[in-house]
């Protein structure tokens, strides 16, 4: 790789506030003030935000009761329990798995020389003004998630190699399309991070019961119980049988959960010691057809040093038999059909690993399929109750943070709003562009932003 061009992979964007505000509508929404919000503030507020906003103060976890019960600590359970707690509302986060973050995780190991590669979420469309909110609100930066340099491989269902410009290959927009080069998993954890205590890992809630009081969650190995006024379930639909309702949820629920299908993907990464596929002009990215629909990406273009490693993300049924092949054979195929496609990769191989969201045991699946979409099923999003549900599956933005983050949100703002109705609380309506100020930095406000 020549200077010229490590320089320009090195390069880093960082999306401005004030982008991200220009991208934002400015279509009436409501936003819902709680017990939190500051008592000075009367309307719309056209300043510039000059300061962030407090996070919450990490408190010890309350030992039986709560006000908000959040199943899931994924992107949707972080950002309702964020906000909820800005709006004032005192939230406990119940994980199943031992990390947060849900489908947002980023693979470091076994990679040498800091190199990383995501398993789920990776790219950012700059439509997705949520998402970009966010990083922006803590300070993430953000990269150009495709590459400017070299050219694009698509192979066809027969085998034939066509090269193509990034100008062409990423028509329509994707080449604004950004990431976060320290990991995407940076979001969820600077929601973590502010929520501190109130997040806790490794216990599955296996029981969700509601009465007149509240909603109780039954959670651990031990069984325990946490009681609270409400309960947001982000659980995958996949894996939503382990917990137990009672009583159960009504018939229209799960016909939607039953009717909600959900896509398989599986990720096959390979370390190699040089980028030689550049010193035939390609960048290491572009999709072949020769067994279904597949995309390669070099997620690590734009990371320092020579090594790189090289993706393959694979969906539904080849996604379904790769993920069923004995693991010891799967990186050693994978570095053959690299070899296939970047010629003399195979002798700079070094080692790899896979990644299959079937295999997951607390996820079961990639994301929710568009089809059937959200919109014949809304039922996957409609209270029961106490009980509150959000995920990107309960969202017009399936396989998305965009879509986890927009349910997250609302289901934050029903809890906020029928608080807010009980303590007969004043409704303020403005721009969404003024709740995306909020969010990137008007102090004490919660950040509710209805898409």
């Amino acid at each position: 790789m020549t200077d010229d061009k490590m320089t320009a992979n090195k390069k880093k964007t960082t999306l401005s506030r004030r982008n991200f505000i220009a991208r934002s509508s400015t279509a009436l929404v409501p936003l819902f003030l709680g017990s939190g919000c500051s008592d000075n503030v009367t309307g719309p507020d056209d300043s510039d935000p000059t300061e962030a906003p407090p996070e919450p103060t990490p408190t010890p976890p309350p030992e039986d009761s709560v006000d908000v019960i959040v199943v899931g600590a994924g992107l949707s359970g972080l950002v309702a329990a964020y906000e909820l707690v800005r709006a004032g509302h005192d939230v406990q986060v119940l994980e199943a798995s031992n990390i947060v973050g849900g489908r947002a995780q980023t693979l470091r190991e076994p990679f040498d020389d800091g190199l990383i590669a995501e398993t789920g979420p990776a790219r950012i469309p700059p439509s997705h003004d949520l998402t970009l909110g966010y990083i922006d609100h803590f300070g993430i930066e953000t990269s150009p998630f495709y590459t400017q340099e070299g050219e694009y491989l698509v192979v066809s269902d027969q085998g034939v190699r066509q090269r193509q410009t990034p100008a062409v290959f990423l028509s329509g927009g994707r080449d604004a399309w950004l990431k976060i080069p320290a990991g995407i998993d940076a979001l969820p954890m600077a929601f973590a991070e502010a929520l501190g205590d109130r997040v806790r890992t490794g216990l599955p809630v296996t029981k969700v019961v509601r009465d007149e009081s509240g909603v109780a969650a039954t959670y651990g190995p031990a069984a325990k119980e946490l009681r609270g006024r409400k309960l947001i379930c982000t659980v995958p639909l996949p894996v939503i049988d382990k917990i137990e309702f009672d009583p159960v949820l009504s018939a229209s629920k799960q016909a939607a959960f039953e009717a909600t299908s959900y896509q398989d993907v599986t990720r096959v990464y390979v370390q190699y010691a040089q980028r030689i596929w550049e010193d035939d002009g390609l960048n290491g990215w572009g999709l072949t057809f020769a067994e279904g629909y597949s995309e390669f990406w070099h997620p690590t273009w734009n990371q320092e040093g020579p090594r790189g490693v090289l993706m393959s993300y694979m969906f539904g049924e080849l996604a379904r038999r790769i993920a069923a092949t004995s693991p010891g054979a799967i990186v050693p195929g994978f570095i053959g059909r690299f070899n296939n496609l970047f010629p003399g990769t195979r002798e700079v191989a070094e080692h790899g690993t896979h990644f299959a969201w079937e295999h997951q045991p607390w996820i079961g699946a990639a994301f929710a399929n568009y089809n059937p979409p959200f919109s014949e099923h809304p039922e996957l999003a409609s209270p029961e109750g106490p009980i509150h549900f959000a995920g990107e599956h309960a969202s017009g933005s399936r396989g998305w943070m965009q879509g986890a983050l927009e349910s997250g949100l609302r289901a934050a703002r029903e809890i906020d709003t029928s608080v807010t109705e009980e303590r007969s609380r004043a409704t303020l309506v403005i721009s969404r562009r003024q709740m995306v100020r909020r969010i990137a930095g008007i102090p004490n406000m919660p950040g509710w932003l209805v898409p």
